[in-house]
C-alpha cells in the first residue's frame, strides 16, 4: 500500500507579492521557490509546515469579502494552542478579525425555524459521543479573519479527548 502525504495548497491569486507578503507578515512564511509559469508569476512558500503555491492569474474573480460573507465556506484553518493569545498576535500583525468565539456564542444563540438551531449535528464518530461533548471532553473555538483576494484564515483551538487526536496538535 502506498503512505500518502499531504504535501501543498495551490490557489490562484491576483498578486503574487501581495501574497507572499501576506504570509511572511502573518505566519513567518518562507518563500523557497519564485517565477513565472505557463507565463504568469508563481511563489511556493512554506508556511505553518504546509507548501502553499500561488499562481497569478489576471482573471480571478474574487469571492465575497467582509460585510458580504458570513458563511465562510472557504477557507484555510490553522490549529493554536491558545486562541485568544492566537487572535491577539494576528491582531498585532494586521488582522482583522470578522468572526470570533463570542460571535460564535451568539450565533448558537439563534435559531433557525427547520431545524431549531444554527449547527445540527447529525453524526459524531466514536469514540466521542453526544454526552462526552456535552460533559466538556470536546470543544472547538473558532475564529475568522481575511487575507488578500478575500481569502479566509481561520483559527482553530480544539480540546478533544486522548482517545480521538482527530486533529494534529499545534505545536506553538
Amino acid at each position: 500500500m502506498q503512505t500518502y502525504r499531504f504535501m501543498e495548497i495551490s490557489m490562484a491569486c491576483t498578486s503574487v507579492r501581495e501574497m507572499e507578503d501576506f504570509w511572511i507578515r502573518m505566519f513567518d512564511g518562507k518563500v523557497i521557490f519564485r517565477g513565472m509559469m505557463a507565463g504568469l508569476p508563481f511563489s511556493r512558500m512554506i508556511v505553518a509546515g504546509v507548501t502553499l503555491v500561488f499562481r497569478e492569474d489576471p482573471k480571478l474573480a474574487l469571492p465575497p469579502g467582509p460585510g458580504v460573507e458570513f458563511q465562510y465556506n472557504e477557507h484555510l484553518g490553522f490549529r493554536v494552542q491558545n486562541l485568544d493569545a492566537a487572535i491577539a498576535d494576528m491582531e498585532s500583525r494586521g488582522a482583522k478579525f470578522v468572526l470570533t468565539p463570542a460571535l460564535v456564542r451568539e450565533w448558537q444563540q439563534k435559531t433557525d425555524p427547520q431545524t431549531g438551531r444554527f449547527l445540527q449535528t447529525t453524526f459524531i464518530a466514536p469514540p466521542l459521543t453526544l454526552e462526552r461533548i456535552q460533559a466538556g471532553e470536546y470543544k472547538h473555538d473558532v475564529a475568522i479573519f481575511v487575507g488578500p483576494d478575500n481569502l479566509w484564515i481561520e483559527l482553530n483551538e480544539v480540546r478533544e479527548p486522548q482517545d480521538t487526536q482527530w486533529f494534529r496538535e499545534a505545536t506553538a
